[in-house]
């Protein structure tokens, strides 16, 4: 899977510079200045043109799908990940999807400085998860007892097009079948200039001024000097709630896991007794089991679908028993990659994936209700070997070659 390739300009000198769709934290090459990217709703593109000089441009919207899906059946969870264009306007005239352009050519942002009659998306964004829902759910076996997208990335691309007495693909310089200026005329009338604009935040700390540290891809930067976490918001850096295990030696690496505690309803899960029966785990409870508050454990860094859930399952049942100190550890840190709203939304796939007994899930999943109350970041240490990344307390161990290949994710 490959990432969108963007030409941009370096917001401190104007240097030309080129993000990777995954980028949010940005480096020029010439000044050597670090920048934040702070992405209000969608991320908007627009695909580059070949219009011979003096024509109009006209830019129709498509919104773009790229993650992972679940489907929870009765006595399985099938997942695929997908990378999906859709119309943002329904129009008989312009094409359905954007086929692998987006793969072939470097885009640029939409933003307010650019030229041309740009037409406003009309589907919500809701009507592009249900037609994807539609769409690849078709062969899934039936009945779906819940569906779930995670680590979606959803975004918005602007194709050019032009109008020579036919609508022309500005890319192939192409006709577009037969359509005339008076076919989309209605659809010109609502044309306006981009609205959405994009900001580059310092990357230093707000508490006290030290660089934060992040890899390109990362949703949250870490100050190795104060020990503080910060995510972009609002166009503004906003501290971050974390903590880390401490690791029993100086090598490894450090994962980021949202650890989530929930009101639940439908089934009884507020203690580690609670899951041990639940999940028939095989070990008896022990005293102090039922004041061992119950926490959902979830990746917060992007895997392949059959991973993120194995992830999920195996931290939540395991718990974490060791001490919790605040903040970020020293050492080296994976990227989280993955937000915390999609950890949420995550929650019932995790659930139906450590639940027993199966045979009962159909009727489990529909009485139960979570809601999340509270979060934290929390680092956890794992051991390096030669091809994975292992936590023999949580059984765990993750292929080096599987976070490599989820960097486009």
């Amino acid at each position: 899977m490959t990432a969108f390739i963007i030409e941009h300009q370096c917001p401190q000198c104007g240097a030309p510079a080129e993000l990777e769709e995954t980028d949010r934290l940005f480096q020029c090459g010439y000044c050597r200045v670090k920048s934040c990217l702070d992405v209000p709703g969608p991320l908007q593109y627009i695909l580059p043109h070949r219009a011979p000089s003096g024509k109009e441009l006209i830019y129709f919207p498509y919104w773009r799908f790229k993650g992972m899906l679940f489907y929870c059946l009765p006595g399985e969870i099938k997942n695929r990940f997908v990378d999906f264009s859709m119309q943002a306007i329904a129009s008989p005239d312009f094409p359905f999807s954007l086929g692998l352009r987006t793969q072939t050519q470097k885009l640029r942002f939409a933003i307010k400085e650019c030229e041309g009659l740009f037409l406003p998306p009309e589907l919500p964004k809701a009507e592009l998860i249900a037609d994807l829902h539609e769409r690849f759910s078709a062969e899934i076996p039936k009945p779906i007892l819940h569906q779930a997208q995670i680590g979606e990335t959803i975004s918005i691309l602007y194709a050019p097009f032009y109008l020579d007495t036919r609508l022309v693909d500005a890319i192939l310089n192409r006709p577009v079948g037969n359509i005339t200026a008076e076919a989309i005329a209605p659809l010109l009338t609502k044309a306006q200039a981009p609205q959405w604009s994009l900001t580059f935040l310092s990357t230093l700390c707000p508490q006290c001024g030290w660089d934060l540290e992040a890899d390109k891809n990362a949703l949250v930067l870490n100050c190795a000097n104060c020990r503080s976490t910060w995510r972009p918001k609002g166009g503004k850096l906003e501290a971050l709630k974390s903590a880390h295990v401490p690791a029993p030696g100086p090598e490894g690496l450090y994962l980021p896991f949202w650890r989530i505690q929930c009101d639940i309803a439908g089934v009884t899960l507020d203690n580690y007794a609670d899951l041990i029966r639940l999940a028939n785990l095989p070990r008896v409870a022990q005293p102090g089991d039922q004041q061992r508050p119950f926490y959902f454990w979830c990746p917060a860094f992007k895997v392949r679908p059959q991973n993120f859930l194995t992830f999920a399952a195996q931290a939540t049942t395991c718990q974490v028993r060791e001490e919790i100190l605040t903040g970020p550890p020293p050492g080296q840190l994976h990227s989280v990659n993955l937000p915390l709203q999609e950890a949420v939304e995550s929650l019932i796939l995790t659930f139906a994936g450590f639940a027993r007994p199966k045979q009962h899930m159909e009727e489990i999943l529909k009485n139960i209700r979570i809601q999340a109350r509270s979060a934290l970041l929390v680092y956890l240490p794992f051991e390096e070997s030669p091809h994975e990344f292992i936590r023999p307390v949580m059984n765990l161990a993750i292929a080096k070659n599987l976070l490599k290949l989820a960097k486009n994710l």
